[in-house]
């Protein structure tokens, strides 16, 4: 059996088992900003009226906009940010024939856009952004809230636990929520709300004559009209684990923490499309769109479900990368979502 601890890094997908944090490094890179989109085949180009060939669009944001785990690096603006090539904002740049400017990274938090260095040779998001740009798309807010670093957390032996904390908890809930006080939900709604509408603020500021789009995070955890009435659980450790294999695209969240981080999420969505409307920011709801096609689906997922990987031995585990992340299929649709909501603001 599986019992060491399991934690998470932030929205990049690390994993530890054991004793020992494993992070990423940062590596020096390419000039950045991006210079252009990287070249995508299948989408058919189209032109919108009011944002013609050649307009400036940044892309900034998180994980989510930056496609991690889809594969085709751009090695910007540094490697360790995993950005895509396939991403949706280079989709869409290729579709509508945008000049591209990506600096989404993996990881980043709020402070990130604002004012902060995540990684070195990697500038404020920020500054990317000028008065001649006429687009900007972002998703932000998960990092702050460590919402995907709590759910990698929260891997379980079984649907009713315990969770791999070594704790002995049935869940991460029992942990987390105590005297009927959930601490991410009071963070969510304190801190990360305020440093989302602070970075919608500064964004508005350094790009004034662009229309900014705040996308929010997909489902990763159903609600309860698509949760199967035998739950989502599927196991990411067996018997071949003991010689270091692990089953693919797994559930493994107890039916306690799968209806609590619904919840959680729930109010990650919230509290973004609140400070959107406040910063007269369009927000593009891609949650309750996507509830048929979390994680837990079986079959139509628009993420990618639990994928463990071993590195020197069974103490330590990682995820592999894209681990509730969008999928291809998600990405097709973050890609469509953005594409419907332009034709309506600049067609």
């Amino acid at each position: 059996m599986l019992t060491a601890l399991v934690t998470s890094a932030v929205l990049v997908g690390a994993v530890v088992v054991g004793d020992t944090a494993v992070t990423p490094a940062a590596v020096a890179a390419p000039q950045w900003p991006v210079p252009q989109p990287f070249p995508v085949t299948d989408d058919p180009p189209e032109t919108l009226p009011d944002l013609p060939p050649g307009s400036e669009y940044v892309a900034l944001g998180d994980s989510y906009s930056a496609g991690y785990g889809l594969g085709h690096p751009t090695g910007l603006p540094v490697r360790a940010c995993a950005q895509s090539g396939e991403d949706y904002p280079h989709r869409i740049a290729a579709r509508f024939g945008l000049d591209l400017t990506d600096v989404s990274c993996a990881g980043a938090t709020s402070e990130d856009v604002r004012d902060g260095t995540q990684f070195r040779g990697a500038p404020p998001q920020i500054e990317a952004l000028s008065a001649s740009t006429r687009l900007v798309t972002l998703t932000i807010g998960g990092n702050d809230a460590d919402l995907f670093g709590t759910a990698a957390s929260c891997l379980a032996l079984s649907a009713s636990g315990p969770v791999f904390s070594g704790q002995n908890a049935p869940s991460c809930r029992s942990t987390l929520v105590a005297d009927g006080v959930d601490t991410l939900g009071v963070k969510i709604q304190s801190r990360v709300a305020l440093g989302i509408a602070e970075t919608l603020a500064d964004v508005r500021a350094a790009a004034p004559n662009a229309r900014v789009v705040l996308l929010g995070y997909p489902a990763i955890f159903p609600d309860e009209a698509h949760t199967p009435s035998s739950g989502c659980f599927r196991p990411a450790v067996d018997l071949g684990t003991l010689a270091g294999r692990f089953p693919e695209d797994t559930y493994p969240f107890t039916d306690t923490d799968v209806r609590w981080l619904h919840g959680v999420q729930e109010q990650l969505d919230e509290v973004g499309r609140d400070a959107a409307r406040a910063a007269g920011v369009t927000f593009l709801d891609v949650f309750a769109a996507t509830q048929a096609h979390s994680a837990c689906a079986r079959r139509g997922s628009y993420v990618e479900g639990i994928s463990l990987d071993s590195l020197g031995g069974l103490r330590r585990i990682d995820l592999k990368p894209g681990a509730l992340h969008p999928d291809r299929a998600g990405v097709r649709f973050l890609t469509e979502s953005t594409a419907d909501l332009l034709r309506r603001e600049f067609g």
